[in-house]
């Protein structure tokens, strides 16, 4: 990826997350995201070892991202506080899901500011 920074570095964040595991759709939020893979936090518990789309969103103020979807595989789960932390490694995507990704990153990190709508 383009992104000047270490590559695993981790970035900690509040996103919106949905992993689809071809049977259900598990929502969720992410804790920390790095180039290799993500931590979330879901209601229902994901096997480790099961692959996964990892669709994820911006939320704004004033709206939403259209979902990003990674695919990856579910490497640990541990129960936390009547929820469930979850760590999923992301497959290698495509060229075109890793420009989006890097866009994503780089305004996770500060290094592009997204503009917001003018008040009416």
């Amino acid at each position: 990826m383009s992104v000047s920074r270490p590559a695993n570095d981790r970035f900690v964040c509040d996103l919106a997350v949905e992993l689809d595991t071809g049977r259900a759709r598990i929502s969720g939020r992410i804790r920390d995201i790095t180039e290799a893979g993500l931590c979330c936090v879901v209601g229902d518990p994901v096997g480790a070892g099961i692959n996964v789309t990892a669709h994820l969103r911006l939320v704004f103020e004033w709206g939403m991202s259209e979902p990003l979807s990674l695919l990856g595989q579910v490497l640990w789960l541990t129960p936390t506080e009547g929820q469930y932390q979850v760590g999923v490694a992301f497959s290698q995507p495509t060229p075109d899901v890793w420009q989006r990704f890097d866009v994503l990153l780089k305004i996770l990190f500060g290094q592009i500011n997204l503009p917001t709508p003018a008040a009416n």
